[in-house]
């Protein structure tokens, strides 16, 4: 059998590398957000808070307040990664339900598009064939982008 040669081995080194690098979304859960006090507070759509849903942030959790009624998550996790290795931007990721025998119905990005204070709400449901997003969710969904209420 013929030895591979270096110009041949170089390819497969490069992509057996970059395989060990190319991250998967590492998710942190975290018991409160004391450490991420710069996004507490209110968010409307649009930052009117006459409008709804709304969403608050606290030390305790994620609050959701729509049509009338209000949920608090207080299990998130902090999708740590979700930038990719290198990101440097001002974004922070939130999956606001924990549960790891189910699918995380929404995904919050703080400071979306590298823009301060806008939130945005996004969903990996209703694909074709996938899970259908219950209303209280796709209605924080359709909100979305919010900014913080001044």
């Amino acid at each position: 059998m013929k030895p591979l040669s270096f110009n041949k081995l170089l390819p497969i080194a490069g992509l057996t590398c970059a395989s060990l690098f190319s991250s998967a979304t590492i998710a942190i859960e975290v018991n409160n957000l004391n450490d991420f006090k710069a996004i507490f507070g209110r968010y409307a759509p649009s930052g009117d808070c006459k409008k709804q849903p709304q969403i608050v942030v606290d030390s305790t959790g994620f609050s959701f307040e729509v049509s009338g009624k209000s949920e608090k998550a207080t299990h998130p996790e902090y999708a740590a990664s979700y930038g990719g290795n290198f990101y440097e931007g001002i974004s922070l990721w939130f999956f606001p339900y924990y549960d790891p025998n189910k699918d995380r119905p929404l995904l919050l990005t703080f400071n979306a598009g590298e823009k301060q204070g806008v939130l945005s709400v996004d969903t990996e449901f209703n694909y074709a064939g996938g899970p259908k997003l219950e209303a209280k969710y796709q209605a924080l969904v359709d909100g979305s982008p919010y900014k913080a209420c001044q």
